[in-house]
């Protein structure tokens, strides 16, 4: 490889590691990230669609995944509350490594937009009813069949579930799987996107990640890893903003250098929005 096409690549691993040590995104960051990009929208390793992109334009900030204001979640005590009114440091249901229940610390949010109008598809299950609302770049867990295992269940856009697949819900004891009987669209008021420690949690009983846009739930944990040490050290603000944060901007401007195009999902390669 020319030195002229591995000096890029070199800035690009530096990137990773002082994201690995550093709590918030000094300007130099970006900079040095922009500077590996030919800034009259060509890069070497992807199409010209992913380079040179402000990240108020960028796909992830228009495609990214969340779920509507009203969306609910089951706190710690066992209340449950609209995303709307979840705060950092609260406790809510997700669903552990081992594929078991557990409560999970809300970290920060990827996305939190109370104003905004979005369109989100609706995933209805029958035999326990539920009925889940999320973005279509969202990640929620699917199988074939009721028999698979929780830890089998594997990460699937929103957009791609259908009917006869099944999801995991919240039941009595522990998660179980139900039979998705239809999938459909809307629009709803919000877009809220929380960070928990085990990047799960299960909205409206649906178990859902709490990653979008690629299709790598594993993946996507070790990427945040940073960010989620950040904020359980309590280093970083317990305040929510508004918009989306800079850090999956970010890795969405570094994954589509690093990653093959097929690994995200359609809505992102084509900077629509979700």
């Amino acid at each position: 490889m020319s030195p002229a096409r591995l000096r890029p690549r070199l800035r690009l691993s530096l990137l990773l590691l002082l994201l690995s040590v550093t709590p918030d995104p000094p300007l130099i960051l970006l900079t040095a990230f922009d500077s590996s990009i030919n800034l009259t929208g060509h890069c070497p390793y992807t199409s010209d669609l992913a380079c040179g992109l402000e990240p108020k334009h960028s796909a992830a900030a228009k495609t990214g995944g969340c779920f509507p204001a009203g969306a609910r979640v089951r706190l710690e005590n066992g209340a449950r509350v609209a995303l709307s009114a979840l705060q950092p440091g609260d406790r809510v249901l997700a669903m552990g490594e081992d594929g078991s229940p557990t409560f999970s610390d809300v970290l920060i949010f990827l996305d939190r937009e109370p104003a905004i109008q979005r369109a989100f598809h609706v995933i209805e299950t029958l035999d326990p009813p539920r009925s889940l609302t999320l973005t279509p770049a969202h990640l929620l867990f699917t199988a074939d069949n009721h028999t698979e295992p929780a830890t089998g269940f594997r990460a699937t856009f929103a957009s791609q579930v259908q009917p006869g697949q099944y999801v995991l819900v919240a039941g009595v004891p522990g998660l179980q799987p139900a039979r998705v009987a239809a999938v459909s669209t809307r629009t709803a008021p919000g877009a809220y996107a929380p960070l928990t420690k085990h990047g799960t949690l299960v909205v409206e009983d649906v178990v859902a990640s709490c990653f979008a846009t690629v299709a790598e739930q594993r993946l996507a944990q070790l990427a945040f890893w940073p960010l989620r040490l950040y904020h359980s050290l309590s280093w970083g603000s317990r305040t929510p903003g508004e918009g989306v944060h800079w850090y999956p901007q970010l890795l969405y401007r570094l994954g589509r250098l690093l990653l093959d195009e097929d690994s995200f999902h359609p809505l992102g390669m084509a900077g629509m929005g979700s």
